[in-house]
């Protein structure tokens, strides 16, 4: 071809070949300019798929206009050869220069963040590379970064079938040939490695491949042939210890949220990428310095009232270690007027417990959350908003009026809730739910938490019992644990799914509302559970390698190795002041669950608050004026106050036993030392005992104990209804209890 013509223009050296074919420098004799000429091989002239493949790269090239991306003249033919005509890029390929070693940081930075540009520029055009490599990256004189060779592009609506990877349109002959597979096999994802179809998050892994290279001088995944290469695409690890030493925290997230494996968890948008590398384009963060701090506010919260708004922050971590950094980035957002976040759900006449009322899309792009009416009503009837960053106010979500506890799909695309006893699920922007199954609790309660899982299925809990899952596409659900009572354990909850279904991280309450839960983990492979961490509740996994949960109200963070289900090291702080879902402001009503959700590109959204606090009450008497007098100096946390029949002794429930207060010496004394929680004391006629409940493991049950302590506490009788007392009657022959949907009346007194 050299020295020769093709129309007009005169073929003057050859720069290169790809696998749609070979490219030289050419003169363009009518407008005396240089450009770079594309020819189709011969050998695919008769082939009807690779020649349309190639016009529609042409087509697709024409629709690029950006300054990082180099330039199509137009797609001719002469002398039966097809032949594209490109800009001419001067310089050298991004491979020439790393062949005399990594880039500086902040040159690596400069040139990994044009490149970034420029997919962005691409994929708003719904091209995506698929053949990003350093030989296909040119650095002009000028400092300007090209992209080269879309030829191997494809509208991401173009869902035609790789095959067998040998056949994919990444790989070639060339690649059996040393060197060559370490420039383009070792860019690969591994979903492109299996030869599946891909989309612009294979484009997103060649960054974080390039990024990696250019700061260290090597490839992420190296290898001698290019089955080492692929066996290290799919399994291996890049040398993390390779990277500089000085690098950016907000850099480290970027690679590590790149080179993810699973491509739900990758980056979806290469924007996220290029938005991290410009905030870290200055000076680098020190360890000592720990982070960048910045916060998205999202409404107010009082000190003691039901939660108003909460926080969003972008949340990543360095490396393995737990140092927290943060995009540099503030506003304020508030929750719909007249509304207040839901904290509580009342079923019958009791509150129960939430699992957190938002949910954050894996893109951080948009927020689901579950609010209520701040109106004088009871029923506190709930409702889902969505409310998308980059736009002012959130939008009720049609077909979730009524719902509560809301959950997104792993594809962002569904959102999961519950309304009128039934899991349901709607499309994000709204439209008719669509009922999963029917949702029964043998109380009357809501269910406790709901996880949707990378597996396809809704693993969720009810109140005092274990684990269940159901398929989000319908189905009868399925138990997969039961609380262990000779460990304690009163109920399994908050149940979030961890990578290739490994297992489930989970909360054991040793009582309905424990304020020293602990976290669990479920492993799928044994059915065996075990205990991660006391304190804790609420354990989520964080896609740097990481488990999060909650411990009094803070934030907490420890690298955890899924294979192993096993932290590797100590938990420390990460955030304080973090809402818990409470049942009610009574003390130590802690659900366990956690206002906040975390996405899978790193944003962190939460309420902030903490646990509620001890509280301190005073004992009045109040005469039918309303005229109140305060019943001695007595102060502490006093629940069901009861008055003993001569009108001497209050007994009440304090630290979840039961105690007695003597009137005429003003001396508070306990009467029981309960593992359970004790609950309504009730008086018999005579004064000499009392009668009372104890949650504990299975449902609530009745007992009785004299209040000189001559003898322990005895159970009245066993029942499978949640029973506590609700009063005695004056003739000593019944006494009211309260159960499950139903008032009895049990004689029992002699």
């Amino acid at each position: 071809m050299i020295e020769k013509a093709l129309s007009h223009y005169k073929i003057l050296d050859k720069i290169g070949a790809g696998g749609m074919g070979e490219v030289y420098r050419a003169e363009d004799l009518s407008l005396q300019r240089q450009v770079a000429i594309k020819v189709l091989p011969d050998i695919f002239a008769g082939d009807a798929e690779r020649l349309a493949r190639f016009e529609r790269e042409a087509k697709l090239l024409a629709a690029l206009s950006h300054p990082n991306i180099a330039a199509i003249y137009g797609l001719e033919e002469a002398e039966g050869r097809r032949f594209l005509v490109l800009e001419l890029v001067e310089g050298e390929t991004l491979a020439q220069r790393l062949g005399r070693g990594p880039l500086p940081v902040e040159e690596a930075l400069e040139v990994c963040r044009q490149v970034a540009e420029g997919l962005e520029g691409a994929h708003e055009k719904s091209i995506v590379h698929r053949d990003l490599k350093p030989s296909n990256i040119k650095l002009t004189p000028e400092g300007k970064v090209k992209i080269l060779d879309f030829g191997l592009a494809r509208a991401f609506l173009d869902r035609s079938p790789v095959g067998v990877i040998a056949d994919s349109p990444t790989i070639t002959a060339e690649m059996t040939q040393p060197g060559v597979i370490l420039g383009t096999a070792a860019y690969m994802s591994p979903e492109q490695a299996k030869g599946k179809p891909v989309d612009k998050r294979a484009d997103i892994w060649a960054f974080g491949c390039i990024l990696f290279e250019c700061l260290t001088g090597k490839t992420a995944f190296p290898g001698e042939t290019i089955t080492e290469v692929l066996a290290a695409v799919l399994k291996g690890e890049p040398d993390w210890e390779a990277l500089p030493k000085d690098l950016p925290t907000n850099v480290r997230a970027v690679l590590r949220r790149c080179l993810q494996k699973d491509r739900n968890l990758r980056f979806h948008e290469v924007a996220d990428a290029r938005i991290e590398l410009f905030e870290s384009s200055g000076a680098p963060i020190s360890s000592e310095t720990g982070r960048r701090i910045s916060w998205i506010l999202v409404g107010a919260v009082g000190a003691a009232a039901l939660l108003a708004g909460f926080l969003v922050r972008p949340l990543v971590f360095k490396s393995r270690a737990i140092t927290p950094a943060f995009v540099l980035s503030k506003t304020t957002i508030k929750v719909e007027p007249g509304y207040s976040l839901d904290g509580m759900r009342r079923a019958s006449e009791f509150l129960w417990p939430t699992r957190t009322a938002m949910a954050i899309s894996g893109d951080g792009r948009f927020v689901v959350y579950c609010a209520v009416k701040d109106d004088a009503s009871s029923t506190l009837t709930p409702g889902l908003f969505l409310r998308r960053l980059d736009e002012l106010e959130a939008k009720p979500i049609r077909g979730t009026e009524g719902g509560s506890f809301p959950v997104l799909s792993p594809d962002d695309k569904w959102i999961c809730f519950y309304a009128e006893k039934k899991f349901r699920k709607v499309l994000v922007a709204g439209g008719v739910p669509q009922d999963i199954c029917e949702f029964s609790d043998p109380v009357g309660a809501p269910p406790i938490s709901m996880n949707w899982g990378q597996d396809g299925f809704l693993y969720f809990s009810q109140f005092g019992q274990g684990l269940f899952r159901v398929s989000a596409d319908g189905g009868k659900p399925i138990e997969l644990t039961q609380p262990d009572h000779n460990r304690k354990e009163f109920s399994h909850r908050l149940p979030y799914t961890l990578p290739r279904s490994r297992g489930v991280l989970f909360t054991i309450m040793a009582h309905s509302f424990d304020i020293r839960p602990s976290v669990a983990v479920l492993d799928f492979a044994s059915r065996t559970w075990k205990v991660l961490f006391e304190d804790g509740s609420d354990a989520r996994y964080v896609p740097t390698g990481h488990l999060v949960f909650l411990r009094q109200g803070k934030l907490m963070a420890v690298p955890f190795d899924v294979d192993k289900l096993k932290a590797d090291g100590q938990p420390v702080p990460v955030i304080d002041a973090v809402m818990h879902a409470l049942n009610s402001t009574n003390n130590n009503r802690n659900s366990g669950a956690g206002q906040f959700s975390i996405s899978s590109s790193g944003g962190l959204i939460y309420a902030p608050g903490g646990t509620f606090p001890d509280l301190n009450n005073s004992m009045f008497w109040v005469d039918q004026k309303g005229n109140a007098e305060r019943v001695g100096s007595l102060t502490g946390s006093f629940l069901e106050a009861r008055i003993s029949p001569d009108g001497r002794k209050i007994a009440y429930v304090s630290q979840r036993n039961i105690w007695i207060y003597d009137l005429e010496r003003g001396i508070p004394e306990r009467l029981t030392s309960l593992s359970g929680r004790a609950s309504n004391p009730v008086w018999t006629p005579d004064g000499k005992r009392l009668v009372f409940g104890i949650w504990e493991f299975g449902p609530l049950n009745d007992f009785w104990i004299p209040i000189d302590g001559s003898s322990g506490t005895e159970k009245l009788w066993t029942s499978q209804f949640n029973d506590w007392p609700g009063s005695g009657l004056p003739t000593a022959k019944f006494l009211l209890l309260l159960g499950a949907e139903i008032i009895k009346a049990s004689f029992f007194f002699t």
